[in-house]
């Protein structure tokens, strides 16, 4: 189904395209708000990589998704983490990309997988989803269970 097919109400939460850019750069860097960082501690802490850490104590978003979802795009100024750890942490060999996988929940939404993209070593995106184009509260989110690091 294209984008274009949905009913008016889920179409209009999602001006994003194929082949259009996801992210929406914003006018300059921001700090993570503070339950945008609890939860990156949440999940980094899980991984128990330092370098990790250090990163999440220097993280910007520099990019809010286009479709209406809470995912951010970040950076950080921390060293990447090494292509023999990121190999270790991967499930399926890759020194490129590792994730850390979560589900929460806010009052409004019981069902909202939380993922921590590491890509080339570094914190590259905080992704919520608990729908196409479904804003979450990050605020609101409780704790997250089930993580898991592939």
């Amino acid at each position: 189904m294209r984008s274009g097919d949905w009913p008016a109400s889920t179409r209009d939460a999602l001006p994003v395209d194929v082949g259009e850019p996801v992210w929406e750069d914003l006018p300059s860097p921001r700090d993570p708000s503070a339950a945008e960082r609890r939860l990156l501690e949440t999940l980094v802490g899980a991984v128990g990589d330092p370098v990790l850490q250090r990163q999440v104590d220097t993280a910007a978003v520099t990019a809010s998704c286009r479709c209406g979802c809470s995912s951010v795009r970040m950076t950080s100024e921390g060293p990447p983490v090494a292509e023999a750890r990121m190999l270790q942490l991967s499930e399926v060999d890759r020194s490129d990309h590792v994730h850390v996988d979560a589900w929460t929940r806010t009052p409004a939404h019981p069902d909202v997988h939380v993922v921590l993209h590491v890509v080339a070593g570094l914190i590259a995106e905080l992704e919520l989803f608990a729908g196409e184009g479904v804003a979450v509260s990050v605020a609101e989110l409780a704790d997250p269970t089930g993580i898991t690091v592939a």
